[in-house]
């Protein structure tokens, strides 16, 4: 272990660590979501700034198109976790590697008052997805990943992540990728069969909302939020996906969703925005999107499909749920060497 770690009484077993023991730095880019999210209001719209996007089986068509507008509620515990792990001997030196948390918990309930959502079970109030797990920033060596998310989802799925962060100063309001949900072969390519993406491209659910491209979404929700004067002054981007060929990250499932509906990819992206409006009020957003794959064949086809389960959403931190770190020098009189012997020094 080294000086730090030993004042600071950290070990390399699993623990959870008392505030006075935790600094920003330990969390690295995950320290500015501590605290529970929720949706923001748009400016001039009633729309939600939640939604989902996913293709089920179905029987008429083969599969049924949903899109749901949502609510929800991100909580990012202040019970900040923290492990160690213990690599080989080099050069007289064990390598050691200090993982510092967050618990997350994520509640999403429909927003729908459709009648397609109401016959489809999930009406306005329902609750439709609940998600806990640990959000990991993880020290190096490491392999070039210094972010992981373990996730656990109640349908029976349980999922391991890895990615890594970037800061961006005045990014503008355009740095959204495309996020499709149109439904593709399982080496990506386009679908053969006729009219797989008709009831996603011709049959719009909601006027508002772009079901094709959800990420058109998002930055039209930013855009609202800026005004045509204001604008992202910084950006912190937390990019992780299950797909780590050098890594093994990955989602494992139940037998019952690996056989009919097998979620076989996640990609996600966060965007902790400091934004300004255009009368220069300064604020911080979160938005993010994700990307799951699900893979099954159409009713009544053996061909097995790739459907993109995309959400999105643009939410904001409860005040009163900010977290103060301190800064681990702050006290003029620490003295780093106080309770060791002379040969942890």
């Amino acid at each position: 272990m080294n000086l730090e770690s030993k004042v600071r009484g950290l070990t390399l077993g699993a623990q959870v660590l008392p505030l006075h023991k935790v600094a920003s730095s330990d969390l690295g880019a995950l320290a500015p979501l501590v605290g529970v999210w929720e949706n923001i209001q748009i400016p001039g719209s009633e729309a939600p700034s939640g939604w989902n996007t996913i293709s089920v089986p179905g029987q008429d068509t083969g599969f049924v198109f949903e899109v749901i507008p949502y609510t929800e509620t991100l909580t990012f515990n202040p019970v900040v976790v923290q492990a160690g792990n213990r690599g080989p001997v080099v050069k007289g030196q064990q390598v050691e590697q200090l993982i510092f948390g967050l618990l997350y918990e994520q509640q999403i309930v429909s927003a729908c008052e459709t009648s397609f959502c109401n016959d489809r079970g999930f009406p306005k109030g329902s609750t439709i997805h609940v998600e806990t797990g640990l959000f990991l920033n993880i020290g190096q060596p490491n392999g070039g990943y210094t972010i992981a998310r373990m996730s656990t989802i109640p349908h029976g799925n349980s999922l391991l992540a890895l990615g890594s962060s970037f800061d961006a100063e005045n990014p503008g309001t355009s740095f959204f990728d495309p996020a499709s949900s149109i439904p593709t072969m399982l080496n990506g390519g386009p679908i053969t069969q006729l009219g797989y993406s008709d009831p996603i491209i011709g049959n719009p659910q909601f006027a508002e909302f772009n079901q094709v491209n959800p990420n058109a979404f998002l930055q039209s929700t930013l855009e609202s939020l800026v005004g045509s004067t204001g604008g992202v002054t910084n950006m912190t981007v937390i990019e992780m996906s299950t797909s780590t060929p050098d890594a093994n990250g990955g989602i494992l499932n139940i037998p019952f969703i690996q056989t009919n509906v097998n979620a076989t990819k996640m990609d996600a992206t966060f965007w902790i925005e400091d934004i300004t409006d255009s009368n220069g009020n300064a604020d911080q957003i979160l938005q993010y999107s994700q990307t799951i794959n699900l893979v099954f064949p159409a009713t009544g086809s053996a061909q097995p499909i790739n459907w993109p389960h995309v959400t999105v959403n643009t939410m904001r931190k409860r005040p009163e749920t900010e977290m103060q770190f301190k800064s681990l020098d702050e006290n003029e009189a620490f003295d780093p060497t106080a309770g060791l012997t002379p040969s942890e020094i």
